[in-house]
């Protein structure tokens, strides 16, 4: 690839460089690049909307201002701009010849997908284009939400069904649980465009309260639902030109309990799931069938509970494999370790982790959850392998595309020999862009005080 600089986005609830002391979200990935790459860690407001998260993404790696856009800071009701990280950008002279890889966690990969559509509508006028990123990877990916997400929005419009002070209790509360094993309680929430973050405490929450958070959809908690991911698909384009891969991770199981034979079979978590995660995931197995259908063809297809029933913890497992609710997006298959010859740019390639090591991956097994198992053996190791063969992969495959290219077009030129004929040589990939629409609101549901569950 032209690419030499990768950057990782976190997902929600994750944290950046400099929050709770340095503990490393990312775990060894990032110096599994080296040398061929250079790794740049992203800080993103770990509640912000996708949108928001991608404008935040977009000032870190070129070095400016976060600007939120005009049209779309007046209707969610929140600042247009916020921190300036002039002089300090990951990439210099970032341009289509000068493209940038990301790889995002969890809601992360829909950041790193929204950020493209932005670069593509040249969004903060620089003469970006969707080139400006030369290949997206989502690691347990929500590509397509999270039916864990409705324990805490209403499932007639996918609201959260709290107050944005109680959204920050949970979060906190995940700070609580990582400090207890050893890290500092330094966490930036990054919420400066919604309410000024100098007025620490009481002050700032009330503040907070006061805002169009949760009645604007302009939040992380709404995007993460079918709903909020149906929306995205819909306003968000799948590229030609870029390369599109997914890592999916699961750690449920089908099974009775102690296999009795009268007992129905369900998903339960395995036992190396991270213990704070087990109640989420057997949430995610055994809840009801929706009361209100999240999406109009829900109940067809890819789109049935008994599908959405195996999952990482945190993300249903299909979620994972490519953007599809709300709208279809062009897939390549199944397989990218070893089916290297397959991968083709515009296309979403999905691999399954846990067949391809044979063992379980939680939501964070593939970030900083394989640093924090001390006691599983290999785990660590694992991580690393993972992503040196996805540096591989990234690193190799111009070269396989114009191995396959050479070799398409000397077959091409043998046949027009032999028909007598000449042949025309066209485009293979042709750039598509769409703005997408960030303005709509849906109806805002009840406030509640009920924080959510402690997941990252």
């Amino acid at each position: 690839m032209k690419s030499s600089n990768v950057v990782f986005v976190h997902g929600l609830m994750g944290w950046g460089p400099n929050d709770l002391g340095g503990l490393p979200y990312w775990g060894d990935a990032p110096a599994q690049f080296s040398p061929r790459f250079r790794a740049h860690l992203a800080k993103c407001g770990p509640l912000n909307s996708v949108h928001d998260c991608a404008c935040e993404l977009f000032a870190q790696i070129v070095g400016a201002r976060i600007d939120y856009g005009e049209s779309h800071s007046a209707l969610a009701g929140h600042a247009r701009f916020s921190r300036d990280y002039s002089g300090r950008g990951f990439v210099g002279n970032w341009s289509a010849e000068n493209p940038v890889i990301l790889i995002g966690h969890s809601a992360g990969a829909q950041t790193c997908r929204m950020l493209q559509n932005l670069l593509a509508q040249d969004f903060w006028g620089v003469g970006s284009n969707a080139e400006w990123v030369e290949a997206i990877v989502g690691v347990a990916g929500a590509l397509n939400g999270s039916t864990l997400a409705y324990r805490y929005c209403d499932e007639e419009h996918g609201k959260l069904k709290m107050l944005p002070s109680a959204l920050v209790a949970g979060a906190l509360s995940v700070v609580s649980a990582l400090s207890r094993l050893g890290a500092s309680r330094l966490y930036d929430l990054h919420l400066d465009h919604w309410a000024r973050e100098e007025q620490a405490g009481e002050a700032f929450l009330r503040r907070l309260d006061a805002t169009y958070f949760i009645e604007s959809g302009d939040n992380l908690g709404f995007d993460v639902t079918l709903h909020g991911a149906a929306r995205l698909n819909q306003s968000m384009e799948t590229f030609a030109n870029c390369l599109y891969l997914s890592l999916v991770s699961s750690a449920t199981r089908e099974g009775r309990f102690l296999n009795l034979p009268f007992l129905r079979a369900r998903h339960r978590p395995v036992r190396s799931m991270e213990l704070t995660m087990r109640d989420t995931a057997a949430h995610i197995a055994t809840r009801p069938e929706f009361s209100v259908a999240p999406t109009p063809d829900w109940g067809s297809g890819d789109l049935t509970m008994d599908l959405w029933r195996e999952n990482d913890g945190v993300v249903n497992t299909i979620s994972q494999r490519y953007p599809f609710i709300g709208r279809a997006h062009p897939v390549g298959g199944e397989g990218i370790f070893g089916f290297e010859d397959r991968l083709e740019p515009g296309k979403w390639r999905y691999h399954r982790l846990d067949e391809m090591f044979g063992m379980a991956f939680d939501h964070n097994d593939a970030t900083h959850g394989a640093c924090m198992k001390p006691l599983e053996k290999g785990r660590r190791e694992v991580q690393r392998e993972l992503y040196r063969r996805l540096a591989n992969v990234l690193e190799t495959f111009d070269t396989r595309r114009d191995q396959i290219g050479r070799t398409s077009l000397i077959g091409s030129s043998l046949a027009a020999r032999k028909s007598g004929g000449a042949q025309t040589s066209a485009p293979l990939f042709s750039s598509v862009s769409q703005r997408a629409d960030h303005t709509s609101k849906p109806p805002s549901p009840p406030p509640s005080s009920k924080p959510p569950a402690s997941v990252s």
